[in-house]
């Protein structure tokens, strides 16, 4: 279909139930795409709208054959796998998005790009970068600094959202990190953003933020993209108050780790306890380094996993897990990441292992570790959270 108001055409994607919803057509042609955790009759596409646009926007006016792409915030690798013809760099925070990058371009036959930690930074020069713009503002602003020195050009940087997550506190992030930025048109309710000026700053801010908790007497230092920045989060909290009702563990595993508050107050009560920290996040699980060093002193010999929930683990079963799931990836809102979770717990928990997990009320954990447990019991509750024992 011809759009007339940007004269370029448009490739839409099979939205269709009756379609198969796995499929993107794109100016650079079809792919086969899945999101990671892969689950039975997924509802969710491996792209929306705003992957869409940029790719029509960028094959009106390619860069030159073989040229280098810098694609920041590739959710599951649509961008990398379509423009794959290109040298192209996925700079992510996300274990899981590199992965499902990586899968998505062996199962299309597309060449890998170079999967680049959020916790390196790009270097050389790009031709274009493609920038997904993540929620976190922070994050945002930490990448949007190192871009501003990979480019020589305002036109060469691209960003691109949905609609509905573009507002003035997001736009403003722009003129203090890497130039003056307009939002276009809304495009099937997404929009890209453009560069009027490009300015490059000499000093990069420090995106780690260090904050007490006396409570605790912890010292914590968040990377830019940790959950809950600057503060202990009240079901973390609840939980902490519930290790005292755990059988002590030889080893235990902090899923999901974030800054590792968790696995640090455990290893506090049980030091000859063996750690491991898991996370999707890069940076969650460069802050739980620096934790777990600054607050243990030493004392703890700790293992450090960045992937998907416990997949990918070929160690020795846990004698105890402990779990603050995420309950949205990106913008989508869900119970699915902990789904995953909890069904990666069961299978490397000793038999006889506890699994202690806290979550919003409303969720209703308690039903899918019955289900995946067989029992279930409450140890802690508040109006909000609740905290919850399965045994395997």
């Amino acid at each position: 279909m011809l759009n007339s108001a940007s004269n370029f055409v448009i490739y839409y994607s099979k939205t269709d139930k009756s379609l198969d919803s796995t499929i993107l057509e794109s100016p650079f042609g079809n792919l086969t795409l899945r999101r990671r955790p892969r689950r039975r009759n997924e509802v969710l596409q491996a792209w929306d709208a705003a992957d869409r646009y940029l790719l029509n926007t960028l094959a009106e006016n390619p860069p030159p054959a073989g040229s280098r792409l810098l694609i920041v915030n590739d959710a599951f690798g649509c961008l990398a796998a379509a423009l794959s013809d290109y040298d192209c760099v996925s700079w992510s925070d996300s274990a899981v998005a590199h992965l499902a990058c990586a899968e998505n371009c062996t199962d299309n036959g597309r060449r890998t790009p170079e999967l680049l930690s959020s916790c390196d930074v790009p270097s050389g020069e790009f031709a274009r970068v493609l920038f997904r713009l993540p929620r976190n503002h922070s994050y945002m602003r930490y990448q949007l600094q190192h871009i501003a020195h990979v480019i020589q050009a305002s036109e060469q940087f691209i960003g691109a959202c949905m609609a509905k997550y573009l507002d003035s506190a997001t736009m403003a992030v722009f003129p203090s990190s890497i130039g003056d930025a307009a939002a276009s048109l809304a495009w099937k309710k997404a929009r890209l953003i453009h560069l009027i000026t490009l300015s490059t700053s000499e000093v990069i801010d420090d995106d780690c933020l260090e904050f007490e908790v006396d409570e605790y007497s912890l010292r914590l230092t968040n990377r830019a993209n940790v959950f809950s920045r600057g503060k202990l989060d009240r079901g973390s909290r609840l939980l902490i108050d519930a290790l005292g009702d755990l059988s002590p563990p030889e080893s235990l595993a902090d899923l999901g780790c974030g800054n590792g508050l968790l696995g640090i107050m455990a290893s506090r009560r049980w030091p000859a306890s063996q750690l491991h920290f898991f996370d999707e996040s890069y940076m969650a699980i460069d802050s739980a380094k620096r934790n777990v060093r600054d607050n243990l002193n030493g004392a703890a010999e700790a293992r450090f996993y960045a992937g998907d929930c416990l997949q990918g683990y070929t160690g020795a079963p846990f004698n105890t897990i402990v779990c603050n799931p995420p309950f949205h990836q990106e913008q989508q809102i869900g119970d699915h990441i902990a789904r995953q979770m909890f069904i990666d717990s069961y299978r490397l928990l000793k038999s006889g292992g506890q699994f202690c997990v806290v979550g919003n009320r409303h969720l209703g954990y308690h039903k899918l570790l019955q289900k995946r447990f067989g029992n279930c019991e409450v140890l802690r509750s508040d109006a909000k959270f609740v905290v919850l024992l399965a045994q395997k």
